[in-house]
């Protein structure tokens, strides 16, 4: 496979996985109307998360079990990244309307460009910082935060806003960096996973989490495909990209969240798109194929197997 091949193979990863968030989006909010709150949710999604993963590799690849040395310090912070872009993103959308929360959460590419050229000392590539600014525009028309939105807004909500742009930069950031010390990316997401439990329990003991509710169908399955469909498989997905294109790349690339989850919404919920998240849809989709013309190194780790 060419490099050329694997930057679009990755990113359409990263797309796929901006599709099984935006889906969650859907899923998780039914289980809020029926109980489950922010926080429990969070939570159950990471515990259900693990459990697969952890199986699979306790029968076909103990050897992942035990991460570098080398990479244990941006495995731990990316489980903690992990842990806090949940909690404070399911706190923005109970504080600020949806719409804010998103376009807020979808600066992480641009604060990843700044702080990869604070750290480096080096620019990106001037085709990364415009499909930054696109897929940024277009995000913010595309989650209605650019007109119609009232100016007096919940701080605390603005602040979790921000938070979730932070940490979701932060775990990019960290998991590209535990793949160049040489951490296999199963091995990153179980690490991560474990980490993100392990805070969970010591913030909300699972002693505590309403199992009553899980007697209902409709939350049963809506945790379980939170846990499945709107964590294992993209994080997996976003963590496996990281081996072919930077982190900058893969936050651009997720910028189609805000799209596909407006078009959930108009399919499912019979929301109809208005013409600024048309435009913004444009964007973003822009943003994405101007970030195909950028040609830089790909992120440098070690080499490792996909199969047993």
């Amino acid at each position: 496979m060419t490099s050329t091949n694997r930057v679009v193979l990755a990113t359409l990863a990263c797309v796929v996985a901006a599709a099984c968030w935006a889906l969650n989006a859907v899923v998780a909010a039914g289980a809020f109307e029926r109980g489950i709150s922010p926080e429990q949710l969070a939570e159950a999604r990471v515990v259900v998360a693990l459990i697969p993963l952890a199986a699979y590799l306790v029968i076909t690849r103990r050897d992942l079990l035990v991460p570098r040395r080398e990479a244990i310090p941006a495995l731990l912070g990316f489980g903690a990244c992990m842990m806090a872009v949940n909690l404070v993103y399911y706190v923005a959308i109970d504080r600020v309307p949806v719409g804010v929360a998103i376009a807020l959460q979808y600066t992480a590419p641009v604060l990843i460009l700044v702080g990869t050229a604070a750290v480096t000392q080096t620019l990106p590539a001037r085709t990364v910082w415009v499909a930054g600014g696109l897929t940024l525009g277009g995000a913010a028309l595309v989650s209605g935060a650019i007109g119609g939105v009232s100016a007096s807004l919940d701080r605390l909500g603005l602040l979790a806003g921000v938070a979730a742009a932070l940490t979701f930069a932060g775990y990019l950031l960290l998991a590209e960096l535990a793949g160049r010390r040489g951490s296999h990316p199963v091995t990153t997401l179980f690490i991560g996973f474990c980490v993100a439990v392990a805070i969970w329990a010591a913030v909300l003991p699972l002693w505590d989490w309403p199992f009553a509710l899980l007697s209902d169908p409709d939350v049963l399955w809506r945790v379980l495909a939170v846990g499945l469909l709107g964590t294992l498989l993209p994080f997996a997905l976003a963590v496996a990209a990281l081996r072919w294109i930077s982190s900058a790349l893969a936050a651009i690339a997720t910028t189609t969240e805000p799209v596909l989850a407006a078009v959930l919404a108009w399919l499912l919920l019979g929301q109809a798109l208005a013409p600024t998240q048309l435009i913004g849809g444009g964007l973003v989709v822009a943003g994405v194929l101007v970030a195909q013309l950028t040609r830089e190194p790909s992120p440098r780790a070690a080499p490792v197997e996909l199969t047993p």
